[in-house]
């Protein structure tokens, strides 16, 4: 786990250092792309019901996993698993702080808001 978390901060760092290192200016751009068109002019448009059918899998896959989540707290809760509760009470405290704040910041407004 050490390992893994090591490779992923060095991979960030250097993305950032290399994008850093070779900046992208605004005048980059060639003659070859200037005239070249990448489109393609025998491209068809898609049929949008193989669109509609991917969002509805994708929404009931969504729903059953939130479900089946949901059941699994459920049970938790039911036979008082106690880091479950803690949790519970956790998260439901966490909301109700950004819901309160987000009420005060609305009515009141926030200290950045204040000149």
């Amino acid at each position: 786990m050490k390992k893994l978390l090591l490779l992923l901060i060095a991979l960030t760092t250097l993305s950032s250092v290399s994008y850093a290192s070779f900046p992208i200016t605004s005048n980059n751009t060639s003659e070859a792309s200037t005239t070249i068109s990448f489109q393609d002019p025998d491209d068809e448009e898609e049929d949008p019901s193989w669109w509609i059918l991917i969002y509805i899998l994708n929404f009931i896959i969504v729903v059953g996993g939130f479900l089946l989540l949901l059941r699994t707290w459920w049970r938790a809760w039911r036979d008082e698993v106690k880091w479950v509760r803690v949790l519970t009470y956790i998260v439901l405290g966490f909301l109700a702080l950004i819901i309160i704040l987000g009420i005060i910041c609305s009515s009141v407004g926030c200290i950045y808001n204040m000149q």
